[in-house]
């Protein structure tokens, strides 16, 4: 090879040809330092498998659209329209039932026309505990602390636990008949017992349990049970009422939002409730006949009321939620009675949350509206606990024969 001198390359490269530029391709164009000027392609957004279970959420610039402080114009006064907006969107809060339970509870007492209280049982500022409220408290911590509630078979043990003659001096028909004649109930074998405990524990420790669950496997079965080995099996009945609504809507306070309960205890008609059914008169501003304060299970008088939480809440949270049926219930019966004067018996209320099962009594005079709280009544977590619960479910459903369907037919008699 001859080699080259510098002058000699120079020479070659510069005769070899340039290449041409196919149209197709596109010359590279350096990034420009604005990004405004050469802006990046829009990423692809990813197709997500919607989660049916999953709370829809707003979009992202939304979300941090309503997390940011929102700061109202200053007004040194507020207009009429702007108060009955207010007043309107407070409203329709309470039908909404974003109402907290607190708040409830509040409004509930703040009433001027028959507050509704909630108080200890040794809150009374008198210290007047009516006597049959008394009378049902004693009675129910007796089976709550675990006498009485076992040996169904020995009448005396058990007319001896559920009320001692020291104390029975009380000047009721119901609680002498109880005393010299009424048997609650018969024992459940110990495997429905223990059914119900070990359904209890299995959701108890689960995750995600609803409490519609606990209410088909846990809480409806117990009621059953009590239901099913009580003397009065045939003269009441348990309604599932969780889809009723109160009706007609008048019978419930409008500032109220419009609140249920789970279960009752109904009396089952016999034929002197199917003879005052003659002559009960229809619901204000409705066509139909009914007992309680709604159209389901019309024919059937309602006697004790229970409401049901999941093991995730609060029992409390039932606390306004009952207060609100009850009271709308007591409505329809000054109804029937012809007034809202004069004593009232005292009503029984049980609220369960997950395991425990708690007992409130409701009082009513002229004045105000009273539910003392709480006896504990028992629970799921064990045989034992929940034989507390039964037995007690066997006592009220006496009560509910002996004393609440002869007051009831009192008031049609």
């Amino acid at each position: 090879m001859i080699p080259m001198s510098i002058s000699d390359v120079a020479v070659w490269i510069d005769s070899v040809p340039t290449p041409q530029v196919s149209p197709l391709i596109s010359p590279i164009v350096p990034r420009a330092v604005d990004d405004k000027e050469n802006p990046r392609p829009a990423k692809k957004r990813r197709i997500m498998q919607a989660d049916p279970d999953q709370t829809p959420r707003p979009p992202k610039r939304l979300r941090d659209l309503n997390s940011a402080p929102q700061f109202a114009p200053p007004s040194p006064t507020k207009s009429a329209s702007s108060a009955a907006v207010s007043e309107a969107s407070e409203v329709e809060s309470h039908y909404s039932g974003r109402l907290s339970p607190v708040k409830q509870l509040q409004l509930l007492e703040d009433f001027e026309e028959h507050p509704i209280v909630f108080c200890n049982f040794d809150d009374d500022e008198d210290g007047a505990e009516p006597e049959d409220v008394t009378a049902m408290r004693r009675a129910v911590q007796r089976f709550a602390d675990g006498i009485g509630i076992l040996g169904y078979d020995n009448m005396d043990a058990v007319v001896s636990a559920l009320l001692p003659m020291d104390r029975m001096r009380f000047q009721y028909p119901w609680a002498n008949d109880l005393e010299h004649r009424c048997v609650l109930g018969s024992m459940p074998s110990t495997a429905q017992v223990l059914g119900i405990v070990e359904m209890a524990r299995k959701y108890d420790h689960g995750s995600g349990v609803s409490e519609d669950e606990w209410n088909s496997e846990v809480q409806h079965p117990l009621l059953k049970l009590a239901h099913n080995t009580c003397k009065y099996q045939q003269t009441l009945e348990i309604h599932n009422v969780k889809t009723v609504r109160i009706e007609p809507t008048s019978l419930a306070r409008s500032t109220l939002p419009d609140r249920v309960v789970d279960y009752v205890v109904a009396l089952n008609p016999d034929q002197a409730i199917k003879q005052a059914w003659r002559r009960l008169r229809p619901l204000p501003g409705a066509s139909i006949k009914s007992w309680n304060h709604t159209t389901r299970a019309r024919h059937s008088p309602i006697a004790i009321n229970v409401e049901t939480k999941g093991p995730m809440k609060s029992w409390t949270d039932g606390k306004p939620q009952i207060a609100i049926w009850t009271d709308a219930w007591l409505n329809r019966l000054a109804l029937i009675r012809g007034t809202t004067s004069g004593p009232w018996p005292a009503l029984p209320l049980l609220i369960a949350q997950g395991h425990d099962w708690h007992l409130l009594v409701f009082s009513k005079d002229d004045q105000k509206m009273t539910i003392r709280e709480q006896i504990d009544i028992g629970s799921t977590r064990s045989c034992f606990d929940t034989m507390k619960v039964i037995a007690v479910l066997h006592w009220l459903m006496g009560w509910a024969e002996t004393v609440w369907r002869p007051w009831l037919l009192s008031l049609v008699g």
